[in-house]
């Protein structure tokens, strides 16, 4: 009767799937105009996308976390790890 309760929608668990797999470049564009956002300059935000994809595809989110931390806090590094992970593919127009 409950059995739905505690099982993540197919939707939700994506990002955690795409871990140790090539990060496609439309999530690389999303998350270099997060970083942006997030206040970094176009040198620093294209070397920290770069670095934690990187790490991302390698199956090493402790690195990325690290990679990320050296231009954002915590948090920011958790977002663009987010981002990088599970950002949806844009619609065609």
């Amino acid at each position: 009767m409950a059995e739905h309760l505690n099982q993540p929608k197919p939707e939700m668990d994506d990002g955690f799937n795409n871990m140790g797999k090539p990060v496609p470049l439309f999530r690389k564009e999303a998350a270099l105009k997060h970083a942006k956002a997030m206040g970094l300059g176009g040198g620093g935000a294209w070397a920290v996308d770069g670095a934690v994809a990187e790490q991302l595809e390698r199956d090493e989110p402790y690195e990325a976390q690290r990679k990320a931390m050296v231009y954002l806090d915590l948090t920011g590094a958790y977002r663009l790890m987010a981002v990088l992970l599970s950002a949806p593919e844009p619609k065609a127009a």
